[in-house]
């Protein structure tokens, strides 16, 4: 088992006290002119997590004690969804808003808020337990 780190057992712990929330993601929101592929941004994001142990990272616990599990082949998931682009600044920030919760979940989600073939908005969500 590897421990965690001070600032992690800190935000592990306000995640068991408060329950999942929103106050620690870090989103970071890209207005793109076109729509990418979504397969290829499915491959950019699977091997961004394989060359960053931190991203596919769950922080469960055993008698109470939290400790770092690193996954060898974690579900990578991109959500995308087709909406038009005035409702796509809304959709990416609930989006950015939703809970993650540290004890079994990725510290990385990935969203795609498009509309067909044309503009999009790509959030980038990182928890801060990750950063």
């Amino acid at each position: 088992m590897i421990p965690l780190s001070y600032a992690q057992r800190r935000l592990w712990f306000l995640n068991r006290l408060e329950g999942s929330s929103s106050a620690y993601n870090a989103p970071v929101v890209l207005r793109l002119g076109s729509t990418p592929d979504t397969a290829v941004l499915k491959a950019a994001v699977r091997d961004l997590v394989e060359r960053h142990e931190v991203l596919r990272t769950v922080y469960p616990a055993r008698d109470e004690e939290p400790y770092q599990e690193i996954l060898d082949e974690p579900e990578v998931r991109v959500e995308a969804e087709e909406c038009s682009a005035d409702d796509a600044p809304a959709r990416a920030t609930a989006f950015a808003r939703l809970p993650v919760d540290v004890t079994h979940e990725l510290p990385l989600r990935v969203g795609l808020f498009h509309e067909s073939g044309g503009p999009a908005v790509l959030v980038l969500l990182v928890h801060h337990i990750a950063t």
